[in-house]
């Protein structure tokens, strides 16, 4: 029996999930959580195999909590649920340590071959992924490109560790207008939280 811990922060979606896992003779759903915090929680006490995260969770995040259940959990294996098709996410999931990474719009049955195949201890990548994993290209230089070079010098202050009120202080403006770059940053990138961020100026060598 693979047991099985689910984690998204609309409990329709986990609700969802769990029905229809429900039916599966060899998955046994055994905890659900609303972001990471409480995905480890559970696990202190709810031994389980797979982790099923969704990315964009309140708190600690679906990348987050896949880095923190494979360094306080190793046995337990890490599948990242998510809309996101873009290079930087989907790669982002694997180097924190996740198995697999399903898209939200897939079938019931893609994920449930993926929970079968990350428990054996595979690998599961959607086949419309692969191209974009391996790919030396980055699909997303676009979206880079659409950054002004304001909003490129606060990312890379963002990246070495300055906070909003520092970055105003490096640029000689005020801090409300740093956090209104970010939030366009964020809108313009399709990225939700400031780690993410750093991750992204990483990738993508803005600030080589």
């Amino acid at each position: 029996m693979i047991r099985v811990i689910l984690a998204d922060d609309h409990q329709i979606t986990t609700d969802g999930i769990q029905a229809f896992l429900s039916n599966e003779a060899e998955i046994t759903v055994v905890g659900a959580a609303s972001n990471g915090e409480e995905v480890l929680a559970l696990l202190e006490k709810e031994p389980a195999d797979v982790a099923v995260l969704d990315i964009e969770m309140p708190g600690m995040d679906g990348l987050e909590a896949t880095r923190a259940i494979r360094q306080q959990f190793p046995g337990v294996k890490v599948l990242v649920l998510s809309m996101y098709k873009k290079k930087a996410f989907v790669k982002g999931a694997f180097e924190m340590g996740a198995s697999g990474y399903v898209l939200k719009d897939r079938s019931k049955e893609a994920l449930v071959s993926a929970i079968h195949t990350v428990f054996r201890g595979g690998r599961y990548i959607p086949p419309e992924l692969l191209d974009l994993i391996f790919s030396t290209s980055e699909p997303d230089d676009t979206e880079a490109a659409s950054l002004t070079s304001r909003e490129k010098e606060i990312l890379c202050l963002l990246a070495e560790g300055l906070t909003s009120r520092e970055t105003g202080e490096a640029l000689n403006i005020a801090s409300v207008t740093v956090e209104t770059h970010i939030r366009n940053i964020k809108s313009k990138l399709g990225i939700n939280k400031k780690a993410q961020l750093v991750k992204y100026v990483l990738d993508h060598g803005l600030c080589e």
